[in-house]
């Protein structure tokens, strides 16, 4: 937000800036009403002075049709014309002084308006900065809460149901010990396999929060081995293609980018019924541009401006857009039924040794 200094070095904000001019502004006005009403009193007084003259010398006028031109009465006549002419002359001049001053407080009542429309307007635009803020908090906490409740299905379908299978089986282990020591022994080597499992399944939850790969290996490489392991798992062939990375890119931009990436490819897997997706990955000097493409069905992205219908796949890339917002980049989707889906992600990169400086 816009702020000043005030007289005594403090800064003040926009707000109370808005009032102090309003204030000084106001006593402008009231100061240059006053100089008004008396310039209006003092022509309301010549005029009344202008027009007895006026009314005199009429008169005298009448009374002398029989009088000579040269008798003593024209010099009296000829002062009398000159105050007349010294009326109208100060007449105009209060005239003028009256349109001056009457413009002046026009402008100054204009000046507080544009004040009031230009402080009412930034309120606006706090209030729905604000609000935006607020949306974009409740996506974000929303989906952490839909990322929390995906982690707790899993565990729930897979590593507990495992553990609770292990327990039985170790309860019966110690009943077949002694009866039976071959079965027992089966029963324990079942139990060494769902223990290898717990671990996988337990290994891929690790990874999905956090990727090991892209501190030790880069953004790219965790890319490439994500697409190879969607493909291994699903009938479609990804290509991925990058120049250089970089090394000294924030983590952060790295595991974001690297979210967003794993959330298109998840929903042109399960929406788009696409063959082949194409992931592009451009590091530049100062931005990260990134192109995720499928040939899928596509779908009208005029609905998802609007947030209409389609509700799961709007969603995901709402969640797409806000995590990429964070980072002060954009998304642009680019997508028409029957021709497929283009997302274009545009990152400023802060590298790591800028922020150490700051």
């Amino acid at each position: 937000m816009y702020d000043n200094m005030n007289s005594d070095g403090k800064q003040i904000e926009i707000g109370e800036v808005d009032d102090n001019l309003n204030i000084v502004l106001s006593e402008m006005i009231q100061d240059f009403e006053e100089k008004l009403y008396a310039v209006r009193i003092q022509l309301k007084s010549y005029i009344n002075q202008l027009e007895i003259k006026e009314q005199e010398k009429f008169k005298k006028e009448q009374a002398k049709d029989n009088r000579n031109l040269f008798s003593p009465i024209y010099s009296e006549d000829k002062e009398e014309d000159n105050e007349i002419e010294n009326l109208k002359i100060e007449i105009s001049k209060l005239r003028q002084q009256e349109d001056y001053i009457g413009k002046r407080i026009y402008a100054l009542n204009y000046a507080i308006q544009c004040i009031n429309r230009y402080s009412d307007s930034i309120k606006n635009i706090e209030e729905k900065g604000r609000r935006r803020i607020n949306d974009q908090g409740l996506s974000i906490l929303e989906a952490q809460e839909i990322e929390r409740q995906r982690i707790a299905r899993d565990l729930h379908d897979t590593t507990v149901q495992n553990l609770t299978s292990m327990v039985h089986k170790a309860e019966l282990c110690i009943k077949l010990i002694d009866i039976d020591t071959i079965r027992a022994k089966l029963e324990l080597h079942t139990m060494s396999n769902t223990l290898k499992s717990v671990i996988n399944d337990m290994r891929g939850i690790i990874y999905n929060l956090k990727p090991m790969t892209i501190e030790d290996l880069g953004l790219t490489v965790t890319v490439q081995r994500y697409a190879n392991k969607l493909m291994d798992l699903n009938n479609i062939d990804i290509f991925v293609e990058a120049n250089e990375e970089p090394e000294e890119i924030l983590q952060v931009i790295k595991v974001t980018v690297f979210r967003v990436i794993q959330e298109a490819c998840t929903n042109i897997l399960k929406h788009a019924n696409a063959s082949v997706i194409d992931i592009k990955i451009l590091y530049e000097e100062d931005y990260l541009r990134i192109t995720v493409k499928d040939n899928g069905k596509g779908f009208n992205s005029d609905i998802f401006l609007l947030n209409n219908s389609e509700q799961t796949s709007s969603f995901g890339l709402s969640i797409m857009r806000e995590r990429i917002s964070l980072l002060s980049g954009s998304l642009e989707i680019q997508s028409e039924k029957g021709k497929g889906t283009t997302i274009i992600i545009n990152v400023p990169l802060t590298k790591q040794e800028e922020e150490k400086n700051e």
